[in-house]
C-alpha cells in the first residue's frame, strides 16, 4: 500500500481512554503548557496538541499532504496513542524551538577543545537537551602537558567542569540538565572513573557508564592481565589505583602482584570493580561496545559508535541527536480479537515516522555542527511505552517466555513497519546523505536483519527508526505503563499540602469488576479502595518491578533489542538480598544475550531510598489547620539535644599538609577504629571553632556526611586540587579529609572492625529530626499496596518515584532527572 492510499483510510479512534484524567491534567498543566507571567498554565492538552502538530507540520511543503499530516497526527496526539519528547512538546511554536531530547558531543584533547566542549553542553542544556559524550580522548592524569607546562589532570577532573556548569545552567532552565560521561575500560584511568561516583556526592549530574569489548571480557573470563591503551597505542606507564594503600591511592597491583608490564591491569581484577559498584551505588552502568558496533550501519563513513545519550537508549556518533516519539501499544488492544490491531497500527506507524522526520527540518538545532550531522543522517527514534499494561489486558506476565514471545512478534511488526515507513519517505523525499557510502551495511540491514522483502527499493530516509527510550513523564500523559518496563504499582494513595488524591491502575480495577473513571476523584476513590482490599484476589500475572527477578527482566530486554536498531532504556532490578556474585552472572548473561547496554538496580543500592514499605494502615495524624492553609515555611530541621559522647583517652588520626592560597594547611582527623571523632584544622586563614564544632557535631551522634556537607557549602575564591578533588575553600578540604578518612574505615579488613568494636564504647545514637513548617504536617507517605518505593520528589515531596531507565519520574508532577 503506497503512502497516499494509507492517508485515505480512516480508522475508529484507538480503544481506550480519549480524555485525560486529573493526574494527567496536573502533569500536563505543570510540565508541558505555556505559561502566563505568573507561572499560571495557558493550555490545555488539545491546545498543546494543536501547537505542536501545526508547527511540524511546516516541513510538509506540499498542501495536501499537510492537511492528511496535521489530521492524522492530531487524532494520534490527541488519543495520547503517539507522545513526542519533552522538548518538543514544550518547545514546539516558539522561536527557535530546539525539539530534540539528547545530543552526543566530542571532547578533544586540549584545554581549549575542553572549554568549548563545556560551552556546548552548556548550550544545550539552557535549550532543554541532555549530552553524552567520551572522556576517552582526554589523556590520563599526571601525563606531561607540552614542554614544561605541567601535568594533565585527568578525565574524571574535567567532567567537574560539566557537572558544575550543569548544576549552574538548570537553575534557570525548563528542564534540568543531564549528562552521560563514558570512558573505556582499557584508558589508564579507569580506575579513577570507575570509583568517581563512589561516595554518591560527586558528579551528580552524571551518569557514568564502561564500555567494555568483547576482547576485555575474554580476559576477564581467562582470568588474563590486560593491557590498557592511550591514543591507539599501549600505555607504558604505572596505572593509578585510588583505592590502593588502604584508599590513600597509589600505583595498581592486584593481590600485591605487580602487572608484568607497566600499564596492564588484571581483567577480572577491574571487572570486580566495577560489578561491586554497580551492586552497591547502580553505577557504573556497561555498554558493551561491540555489541553496539555489529549493528552500525554508518561505521563505514563514520566509523565506530563510542557514546551514548544520557539514558543509553540512544548510541550515537559525534554531534548527533536523539529525536524521539513513543507509540503507546496498549491503545491498540482489541479485545474482541485478544490481539493487537495490527492494520491500525501499522498506519499510525508510517505517520509517527513522517512525523519524526519532519522534526529534523523544523527543529532550531543548538549547535552548527548537529545541524550538519542531523540533516547528513536523519535519526529517527520511534519507540512504544505501554507494554506492560497490554499484556494485562492478554493475561500474560511480564517477564515470562510467553511475554518475551510476544514481545518478539510485537517488535518484529513494529521494526518492519518503521523501516518501510523510512522507505517510503526517501522514495517520496529524498535519502539520507550518508547512505551512499553505507549502501552495502543498509542492504545487510533493510532486507537480511529486517527482513523486508527485496522488492521493495532500498531508500532509507533515515539512518535508523526505532529505539525504546524511557518514558516517565510522557506515559503519565498518556496513561500508560513506562516505556517496555514492568508496572510498579497498582493502587496508591498521594498526600501533601494540596491534599490527597489516589491512583487506581484502570485493567486491575476492570478485573476485579469495579469502575473507575479518571476524571472523577470519588470513582477513583472507591476503585482504589476496591483494589486494596481484593489485592489478593488479582490474578497471578498482576506482577509489578519489585517482585520480578532480573532473569525476568533480561528476558523481556533481550526480545526487545533483537528487534530495535538503536538500544533500550530499561532497568534490571534486583532485590536486595541479591549478591555481587549474582549482579556480576546477570551482567555477563547480558552480554551473551546480545544486550547493548544494561542499567541495574538493586534495591536498597541508592542512599537516598526510603528503606521501609508503608501501608495505608498507619494512619497519618491531622494536619493542622494554620498549617493546612497558611504556613509556606520550608523544611528547617532542629536537631533534638543528645548527649555527647565522651572523647577516649586515645585516638588514631592522620595530618595532612595542604598548601592552600600560598599558605600551609594542617588538618588532623582522629578516629577509634570505627567512627570519625575529632578534628584539628589551622592554617590558611581558617577558624580553629570549625575543628571544635565538626569534633563537637561528631561525637554528639551526627554523620561524618552530614558534617562534610555542611563544610562543602563553604564556597571560596581560591582553590587547589586534593584527592582527586576540586576543593574551593579550606572548610572543603577538611570535609574531604573527614571522608577519606571514613573511606579508610569503611575498607579495613573486617578483623579489623571487630577488633575496634571491642576496644570502644558504642557511640550515642544520632539525634532525631524534628521537622517544623509544612514538612511537620506532611503525613508519613503512603504506598497501598505494601510495596516499596525509591526517594522523595524534589518538587512536590511525593514519595511516588520510580526508578527506571536509569532515571527518577515523579508519578505525581512528572518531575524526572537521570541519576
Amino acid at each position: 500500500m503506497s503512502a497516499s492510499k494509507k492517508t485515505i483510510i480512516q480508522f475508529a479512534s484507538p480503544a481506550g481512554r480519549t480524555h485525560l484524567g486529573i493526574n494527567a491534567q496536573r502533569v500536563v498543566a505543570k510540565r508541558y503548557s505555556l505559561k502566563d507571567i505568573k507561572g499560571n498554565p495557558l493550555e490545555q492538552w488539545d491546545d498543546i496538541v494543536r501547537r505542536v502538530v501545526s508547527h511540524v507540520a511546516n516541513a510538509e511543503t506540499d498542501p495536501r499532504r499537510r492537511e492528511e499530516f496535521m489530521f492524522n497526527m492530531t487524532r494520534l496526539m490527541d488519543e495520547r496513542a503517539f507522545v513526542p519528547n519533552t522538548p518538543c512538546l514544550v518547545n514546539a511554536g516558539k522561536p527557535k524551538g530546539q525539539l530534540a531530547a539528547c545530543f552526543v558531543l566530542p571532547v578533544p584533547d586540549s584545554l581549549e577543545g575542553i572549554m568549548e566542549h563545556a560551552k556546548q553542553c552548556a548550550l544545550i542544556h539552557q535549550s532543554g537537551g541532555g549530552t553524552g559524550m567520551t572522556y576517552e580522548l582526554l589523556r590520563p592524569a599526571g601525563t606531561p602537558v607540552g614542554e614544561g607546562r605541567g601535568v594533565a589532570s585527568g578525565p574524571v577532573s574535567f567532567m567537574q567542569i560539566v557537572n558544575t556548569m550543569t548544576e549552574t545552567v538548570k537553575q534557570g532552565g525548563v528542564r534540568r540538565g543531564a549528562n552521560m560521561g563514558i570512558l573505556a575500560v582499557a584508558h589508564p584511568d579507569i580506575l579513577r572513573f570507575i570509583h568517581a561516583k563512589n561516595d554518591q556526592k560527586s558528579l551528580t549530574n552524571f551518569n557514568i557508564s564502561v564500555t567494555v569489548t568483547d576482547k576485555f571480557l575474554r580476559a576477564v573470563e581467562n582470568n588474563e592481565w590486560y593491557q590498557t591503551e592511550f591514543d591507539g597505542r599501549p600505555w607504558d606507564q604505572p596505572i593509578y589505583d585510588p583505592q590502593a594503600e588502604d584508599g590513600l591511592g597509589g600505583l595498581y597491583t592486584y593481590n600485591g602482584q605487580e602487572p608484568p608490564r607497566p600499564g596492564m591491569i588484571f581483567a577480572h581484577d577491574i571487572w570486580q570493580r566495577i560489578i561491586e559498584s554497580t551492586h552497591r551505588w547502580a553505577e557504573p552502568g556497561i555498554i558493551f561496545i561491540d555489541n553496539v558496533n555489529k549493528h552500525n550501519p554508518l561505521r563505514n563513513s563514520m566509523g565506530l559508535k563510542q557514546a551514548s545519550n544520557p539514558c543509553a537508549e540512544q548510541m550515537l556518533h559525534d554531534y548527533n541527536a536523539c529525536n524521539l516519539g513513543s507509540i503507546d501499544v496498549d491503545k491498540y488492544y482489541d479485545e474482541a480479537t485478544d490481539e493487537i490491531a495490527w492494520d491500525r497500527f501499522a498506519q499510525d506507524i508510517y505517520w509517527c515516522v513522517r512525523f519524526l522526520d519532519n522534526v529534523i527540518d523544523t527543529c532550531s538545532w543548538p549547535l552548527p555542527q548537529i545541524h550538519d550531522t542531523v540533516h547528513r543522517t536523519r535519526p529517527v527514534g520511534l519507540g512504544i511505552m505501554g507494554f506492560a499494561d497490554l499484556l494485562l489486558n492478554k493475561k500474560i506476565t511480564y517477564g515470562s517466555d510467553e511475554s518475551a514471545g510476544y514481545a518478539d512478534k510485537m517488535m518484529d511488526f513494529f521494526r518492519k513497519e518503521s523501516w518501510k515507513a523510512s522507505l517510503a519517505l526517501g522514495q517520496e523525499k529524498g535519502v539520507m546523505p550518508e547512505f551512499e557510502p553505507n549502501r552495502d551495511l543498509y542492504d545487510d540491514l533493510i532486507y537480511n536483519e529486517v527482513g523486508i522483502d527485496r522488492s521493495i527499493p532500498l531508500t532509507p530516509r533515515n539512518y535508523e527508526v526505532t529505539t525504546v527510550a524511557p518514558t516517565g513523564t510522557i506515559s503519565l500523559v498518556a496513561e500508560t505503563s513506562s516505556g517496555c518496563e514492568p508496572n510498579f504499582s497498582y493502587a496508591y494513595v498521594r498526600r501533601d499540602t494540596l491534599g490527597t488524591r489516589t491512583y487506581a491502575h484502570p485493567v486491575a480495577a476492570k478485573v476485579l469488576g469495579v469502575e473507575l473513571d479518571n476524571s472523577d476523584p470519588d470513582s477513583i476513590e472507591r476503585a482504589a479502595a476496591f483494589i486494596v482490599e481484593n489485592r489478593d484476589k488479582l490474578p497471578e500475572y498482576f506482577v509489578d518491578a519489585l517482585t520480578l527477578m532480573p532473569d525476568d527482566h533480561l528476558r523481556v530486554l533481550k526480545s526487545f533489542q533483537d528487534h530495535v536498531d538503536n538500544s533500550i532504556s530499561k532497568t534490571v532490578n534486583a532485590p536486595a538480598s541479591y549478591s555481587i556474585e549474582d549482579t556480576d552472572r546477570v551482567h555477563r548473561l547480558a552480554w551473551k544475550m546480545g544486550v547493548k547496554a544494561v542499567s541495574y538496580y538493586r534495591d536498597g543500592s541508592r542512599d537516598n531510598q526510603v528503606l521501609t514499605a508503608v501501608t495505608t494502615e498507619q494512619k497519618p495524624e491531622t494536619i493542622p489547620e494554620d498549617i493546612q492553609t497558611g504556613s509556606s515555611a520550608a523544611f528547617v530541621p532542629v536537631p533534638v539535644k543528645a548527649p555527647t559522647a565522651e572523647r577516649p583517652r586515645e585516638l588514631t588520626g592522620s595530618t595532612w599538609q595542604i598548601s592552600f592560597d600560598h599558605q600551609n594547611l594542617y588538618v588532623t582527623v582522629n578516629h577509634d577504629g570505627l567512627q570519625v571523632l575529632e578534628i584539628f584544622a589551622t592554617g590558611a586563614g581558617l577558624s580553629v571553632s570549625v575543628g571544635l564544632l565538626a569534633s563537637k557535631m561528631l561525637r554528639g551522634g551526627f554523620e561524618p556526611e552530614e558534617v562534610s556537607a555542611s563544610l562543602n557549602k563553604v564556597i571560596g575564591n581560591h582553590s587547589v586540587w586534593f584527592n582527586e578533588r576540586l576543593c574551593t575553600s579550606p572548610e572543603q578540604v577538611v570535609a574531604e579529609c573527614i571522608m577519606l578518612t571514613k573511606r579508610r574505615l569503611m575498607n579495613q579488613p573486617a578483623s579489623a572492625r571487630a577488633m575496634a568494636k571491642m576496644a570502644v564504647t558504642p557511640q550515642q545514637p544520632k539525634p532525631a529530626i524534628a521537622p517544623t513548617g509544612i514538612a511537620a504536617a506532611i503525613p508519613t507517605p503512603v504506598t497501598i499496596d505494601s510495596k516499596k518505593v525509591i526517594t522523595v520528589c524534589p518538587e512536590c515531596s511525593s514519595n511516588q518515584i520510580e526508578y527506571a531507565g536509569g532515571c527518577y519520574t515523579c508519578r505525581d508532577c512528572g518531575f524526572s532527572k537521570c541519576v
